[in-house]
């Protein structure tokens, strides 16, 4: 007893692995209309060709070895005449059809049927053949229009199960995000893997400029415009959304009447379809991210977005804005927390200044009872050496303040970090010292998206600090890319290294805290305005050497692509 269509049915509902399920379907297809052999070609929409990756019959795995790949480009073939029309095809005689394109020698009668999608576009074809002339009945043909519905039941739940996988990637990877920047390089190239856009772009609202301003996007064009490329409220349909807060999904946009083709990635007849959804936080729009898709070469090849599309856009968005409203947290609390430090600092600071202009007074007093009497050319110089090293003191602390408070206050571009530390290094080690400075550094580091001068001083700051306490010594500067787990999870590490008494384990984080200091000079900020420059670039900075064995710092930053 053969295979019936309804153990077919408990079978593919049973059946968890697509590939498995499809072939299951493509054998249905051959043993219920007792076919020679039977395909699935399965619509490559990007290339405009069908493919036919599962199949049963001998002469199949024949044809696998060779090239089998139908294209759409043309009407030639009974596949590419079912893509195109969108009908099923049975044919008696192939040989006396003009479209047949010939695949197998012993081929005489042929039945096809089109896999559509939810929305009505053409996922993938069945296929039977047969050596028997008229060898269809119309009952075979809705036998094999059932397997059809079959095929797009296991294509959307395939096409499900990955966009539901994508959208817990998005929030596990949101999640761990610590910078803005970052955060939406990252979104887009989810959004780019789930959706296959041909643009992406993000606009965010600017309090000062009271526009929605350009904050990332996947054209190189566009690049050089984020921070300046900007739309007003309700201004054409992107700066509709960005306001009203409401998602648009236009498959014929010129048409819109809100329409303006302003700011596009390319020209506007280029665009089959337009999809932008809104980013809220606490229920209030504050931008949109918009996706585009180009028109097909292909006329055969549909590559409008879809209802679907748009809420997995959606969940996207919502996904950015809770990572979005995390970044915005922390940084409030850094802000929160550097406050109560530039309290202490404030206090600390007036403290010392007051102790300096006090000592300048007196220097002042001195130098007033001098002139009234009779001095000395020797009481002149000690009073102005004493003037002048306690202006310069002064000068010391309030510069030290500037940098603290300046620390996570960054002007962005892309740095070459092996640059920028073996030059740091090399500016901060006396040319004329007892120590000895060791370079390694690597040269395939990915560029960071940085302020060159804040890292310039937090890499000289550590340098300095190595030769404060070795004396005599070695410092070691290394700076590598470190992979990471993802292709987008990588580092730039960078390691200052010492051969003086390093860091007991109990005051590892004690040093990054402000007025921590072995040093005369100084607030004892430095440490402290490393680490604000490095959290500032969503990096980490540790202490990770042994006690008695000398110090390693050691800092992590974000690349913006793999070697």
């Amino acid at each position: 007893m053969g295979v019936s269509l309804q153990d077919v049915i408990h079978q593919i509902a049973r059946e968890q692995n697509v590939d498995s399920a499809l072939s299951l379907i493509s054998t249905a297809a051959r043993e219920l209309t007792r076919s020679r052999v039977s395909m699935i070609g399965v619509l490559d929409e990007e290339n405009g060709v069908v493919a036919f990756p599962y199949g049963s019959g001998m002469q199949y795995e024949e044809l696998r070895q060779c090239e089998s790949d139908v294209s759409l480009a043309s009407d030639h073939g009974i596949v590419a005449h079912v893509a195109i029309s969108r009908r099923p095809f049975r044919s008696a005689d192939v040989r006396k059809e003009p479209l047949y394109r010939k695949l197998f020698e012993t081929t005489i009668s042929e039945l096809a049927a089109p896999v559509f999608d939810l929305f009505g576009r053409l996922r993938a074809i069945v296929n039977c053949e047969s050596d028997a002339p008229d060898a269809y009945t119309i009952e075979d043909e809705e036998t094999i229009l059932v397997l059809a519905s079959l095929a797009s039941v296991v294509l959307e739940r395939q096409e499900t199960h990955r966009r539901e996988q994508a959208l817990i990637q998005i929030g596990i990877t949101l999640n761990k995000v610590l910078e803005e920047d970052e955060l939406i390089d990252r979104v887009m190239s989810i959004a780019r893997d789930v959706l296959n856009y041909s643009a992406c772009s993000l606009f965010l609202y600017d309090k000062r400029k009271e526009a929605f301003i350009l904050r990332g996007s996947s054209s190189s064009v566009f690049k050089s415009q984020i921070g300046v490329m900007q739309y007003g409220p309700k201004e054409g349909v992107t700066g509709w959304v960005c306001s009203e807060g409401s998602p648009v999904l236009l498959n014929d946009p010129q048409s819109d009447p809100r329409w303006r083709g302003r700011y596009l990635e390319f020209p506007s007849e280029q665009i089959a379809s337009y999809l932008a959804v809104p980013v809220a936080m606490r229920g209030k729009p504050i931008g949109a991210i918009r996706v585009i898709r180009r028109k097909s070469e292909n006329k055969f090849v549909d590559t409008r977005f879809t209802p679907s599309d748009e809420l997995v856009l959606e969940a996207i968005s919502e996904e950015f804005s809770a990572g979005l409203a995390n970044v915005r947290n922390l940084e409030t609390i850094v802000r929160s927390e550097r406050m109560i430090a530039w309290g202490e600092l404030s206090a600390k600071s007036s403290h010392m200044i007051g102790n300096r202009v006090f000592a300048l007074k007196g220097d002042v007093n001195e130098l007033g009872h001098i002139l009234d009497d009779k001095y000395t050319h020797e009481e002149l110089k000690e009073i102005q050496q004493s003037l002048t090293n306690n202006l310069t003191r002064i000068e010391e602390i309030l510069r030290e303040f500037r940098d603290f408070v300046g620390a996570t206050q960054l002007t962005k571009s892309e740095v070459n970090l092996a640059q920028v530390v073996k030059e740091s290094a090399t500016e901060y080690f006396p040319r004329h010292s007892e120590s000895e400075l060791v370079l390694d550094i690597a040269e395939n580091i990915p560029t960071v998206l940085g302020d060159e001068s804040k890292l310039r001083r937090a890499i000289g700051e550590l340098v300095e600090n190595a030769l404060h306490h070795i004396g005599k010594g070695i410092v070691t500067v290394r700076a590598f890319y470190e992979p990471g787990a993802s292709a987008k999870a990588g580092n730039a590490r960078i390691e200052v290294i010492d051969t003086g008494p390093g860091v007991a384990p109990d005051q590892k984080q004690g040093i990054f805290q402000p007025f921590h200091s072995t040093r005369v000079k100084g607030l004892g900020l430095g440490l402290s305005i490393v680490q604000g420059i490095v959290d500032a670039h969503g990096g980490r900075i540790y202490e990770d050497g042994e006690k008695g064995k000398g110090a390693k710092f050691v800092i992590l930053l974000p690349v913006r692509d793999r070697p």
